[in-house]
């Protein structure tokens, strides 16, 4: 595997589409994230996309430091934040796996940075349906209330850490339990954002 895998992509606030552009795109004028920003490692495509794949679906947490370096990099456009979280699993779907693949990935950022890793700061209330093959609206309706954030999140600026975002339905439920909760700034920090297709 190359030691450089992709060119680091910043986003503004919306998440869609990658761009340097700060005016946000129609689709976050009509459904604003809860976020106050998001910086991406790269697209989901070429050997980012197979590296994350293989930590997803065959555990090779091997991976998960060279990822863990992917997110350090991207997340120089961001404000410093108090702690790092991961988007969490249902306990049950976390037995089946054996692992978080987004924790595994904030374990190792924790670790280059120094910045503290709190796993309490976000759960899951229910196990989920996976998102794969559903519409937006039922993606949206997939994830409403999916998220429990306790009041231990509030004044806090928090760098919320995923693997891979696609609609951003996820993250936006995970950022919104933390906004809930009074927490002063979330930034989502993924190492890659699937391409857009028009």
């Amino acid at each position: 595997m190359p030691a450089v895998l992709h060119p680091v992509h910043a986003l503004q606030r919306p998440a869609l589409p990658l761009q340097t552009d700060p005016v946000p795109c129609a689709f976050c004028r009509q459904n604003p994230p809860s976020w106050d920003s998001i910086a991406a490692y790269g697209l989901y495509q070429s050997t980012l996309r197979d590296a994350l794949l293989r930590l997803k679906f065959d555990g090779a947490l091997f991976l998960a430091p060279l990822l863990g370096a992917c997110l350090l990099e991207a997340s120089c456009c961001l404000p410093r934040p108090d702690a790092l979280t991961a988007v969490p699993q249902h306990p049950v779907h976390l037995r089946r796996r054996g692992f978080n693949q987004a924790h595994e990935l904030a374990k190792a950022l924790h670790k280059f940075s120094g910045i503290p890793l709190q796993t309490e700061l976000l759960r899951r209330r229910a196990p989920h349906i996976p998102q794969t093959g559903l519409s937006a609206a039922e993606r949206r309706r997939n994830k409403r209330h999916a998220f429990h954030a306790p009041a231990a999140a509030k004044d806090m600026r928090v760098w919320l850490i995923d693997d891979v975002m696609t609609t951003g339905i996820t993250l936006s439920a995970a950022a919104h339990a933390l906004c809930a909760a009074g927490a002063q700034g979330i930034y989502v920090l993924i190492v890659a954002r699937t391409p857009l297709h028009s």
